[in-house]
């Protein structure tokens, strides 16, 4: 009889401790974290052994953001390794209490930690922060929004469409809405390619955008395009063309290689170009030759490419008369193309690379020839050299068409939203010399690369890494492998940090994590961000105890690098 009691008496205390589980749980169902809280530490009283009701305890402390005093309660649950659901918990903590912080720094650092979650808590943080009253903050969840396409974003994109006053916000808004194919904006973005006030900027990317937007256009439609007496949507046309491979709407385009915009004239000779010229009438072509002779630059040079397998003279000496003039932009287009003619400009190239002191033209000639056939190894020289001896900052630049990226001294400006910015765009420049000198097996892209990782201005970003290993294929992979084994610290440390953030893996982990506390805290955000890209479980332990950083902009990242290594 004894026994039936007790066992009444203990089926009866496990129902209660459950039952306050439940009901905990159903005020963090419904958003009373406060009362959740509540609960938990009057039931902890009766059950203090209780591992659920410490563990939702932890819960309730993050949801009402009390991060820390959940991290310090965590502690508590012995020395096991936390579950993945309770780990989710203190890094979601972590990531929520910082949304709203007093320092721009951890409020871009929580938005960028719960954006590479690809939770769908990020969804609610980047909607809240379309409406921020920082420009900064609204251009990056702007920015950031076409990775989840929930409908409730675009929503809200469409709107800042039309209600955004900042320029840079609004850029980023006409590429969101394009990389997200949201045809309820066509008329909206044709308006903007039309209106007088455009800027420059804000036209290209609504011409891109619309491109992406576009699945099919009818034969109506696109006349009325290339009719139009706006530039602009004449411009469209061709990309549409192309983009659309309308081969049997050639006779539409050929239209406007007489159009009074260099820019369309540039357009039309580059979709004519991309649909094939096995096609076109004799007269076409012979047009085509005309305009080698157009005062343009851009529209005579590009003339001059498309036309060199039919008349190599005829663009030999337009490619010669841009080359030798006085104005530095045709020059370096001019040497781009003439790279591009392959053996058609053998002999001139030969003769520019013995002649021209300027060594952006030469470095555009390697650029062109790439590809083309010939001595690539002597092309791989004359980056090698250019790299090595230009001290100022460079940039590519598509202006006169963006067909060709042409390497040029940087006319970058900074831009409020990312610091550094010129610095930036001059890195990921020579990075990318960087990978062609590696995917043509320089004798020394290996020197060059590891020349590069000892600059330590604002460490490896994931773009820069990118570009390196998708230019420089295989050989890049191994020249970096190799560094890992580097006596130099900044070498080893940044190799790691290219693998990781490319690559992902794992051999980086040790010599990452050993960098992390020698290192300052820019470059610690590098290491946090990469650990996370590469996702491995190893490194749950490392990252716990860093959500207890004194540097909040640390634990936020820390906390975004552990969500990612739970569910990687």
């Amino acid at each position: 009889m004894r026994y039936l009691i007790f066992l009444i008496f203990i089926s009866t205390l496990y129902a209660s401790e459950h039952e306050a589980i439940k009901r905990i749980y159903s005020h963090l169902l419904i958003h009373d974290y406060h009362s959740a809280q509540r609960e938990c530490e009057e039931s902890l009283e009766l059950y203090p052994e209780s591992e659920g009701l410490k563990k939702v305890y932890i819960k309730a402390l993050a949801e009402n953001g009390k991060d820390t005093e959940a991290i310090h309660y965590s502690k508590g649950l012995g020395e096991k390794e936390p579950d993945s659901d309770l780990i989710e918990t203190l890094a979601w903590g972590v990531i929520g209490s910082s949304e709203n912080s007093s320092q721009f720094i951890v409020s871009v650092a929580s938005l960028m930690s719960a954006y590479y979650t690809d939770d769908v808590r990020a969804t609610e943080m980047l909607l809240r922060e379309l409406s921020s009253s920082n420009a900064i903050l609204r251009s990056m969840a702007v920015k950031l929004s076409p990775r989840y396409r929930d409908g409730r974003l675009i929503d809200a994109l469409k709107r800042l469409l039309v209600t955004e006053k900042i320029w840079f916000v609004r850029l980023e808004v006409i590429q969101a809405l394009g990389a997200m194919e949201v045809k309820e904006v066509k008329e909206p973005l044709k308006r903007i390619i039309t209106h007088s006030r455009t800027t420059a900027e804000e036209k290209g990317a609504a011409i891109a955008s619309l491109v992406n937007i576009y699945d099919n256009i009818g034969e109506t439609e696109l006349k009325k395009l290339t009719e139009s007496k706006r530039a602009g949507l004449r411009h469209l046309s061709c990309q549409i063309a192309s983009h659309l491979d309308l081969k049997e709407k050639a006779p539409l385009i050929e239209k406007l290689l007489d159009d009074p915009s260099s820019d369309v004239r540039i357009a039309a000779l580059n979709t004519l170009n991309f649909l094939g010229l096995k096609a076109l009438k004799p007269e076409v072509l012979s047009k085509i030759i005309d305009l080698t002779e157009d005062p343009n630059p851009p529209v005579s040079l590009t003339a001059a490419w498309i036309v060199s397998r039919y008349a190599p003279e005829t663009a030999l000496q337009v490619a010669r008369r841009w080359i030798y003039s006085t104005d530095e932009s045709s020059r370096r287009l001019g040497a781009f193309v003439l790279g591009r003619m392959g053996a058609t400009g053998k002999h001139l190239v030969h003769e520019v690379l013995k002649i021209t002191p300027d060594p952006f033209v030469k470095a555009n000639v390697a650029l062109g020839g790439i590809g083309q056939g010939g001595n690539h190894q002597h092309l791989a020289d004359i980056l090698y050299t250019f790299l090595m001896l230009r001290k100022g900052k460079v940039m590519w630049d598509s202006s006169q068409n963006p067909l060709f990226e042409i390497l040029a001294p940087s006319r970058i400006c900074h831009i409020p939203q990312v610091p550094q910015y010129p610095t930036m765009v001059d890195h990921l420049t020579r990075l990318e010399i960087l990978g062609m000198l590696a995917a043509l097996k320089h004798p020394h892209a290996e020197e060059a690369v590891k020349s590069f990782l000892t600059q330590d201005v604002f460490g490896v970003t994931y773009a820069a890494s990118t570009t390196l290993l998708e230019e420089g294929g295989e050989g890049a992979f191994d020249i970096l492998r190799d560094l890992l084994k580097e006596e130099d610290d900044t070498i080893r440390m940044q190799a790691a940090l290219v693998l990781a953030l490319s690559g992902g893996e794992t051999e980086a982990i040790e010599i990452l994590q050993n960098a992390y506390y020698l290192v300052d805290r820019e470059m610690k955000i590098n290491i946090l961000g990469a650990l996370g890209h590469i996702g491995d479980k190893t490194s749950i332990p490392f990252l716990l105890k860093l959500l207890e950083e004194p540097y909040q902009t640390l634990k936020v990242m820390a906390a975004s690098a552990l969500i990612q290594c739970v569910y990687h």
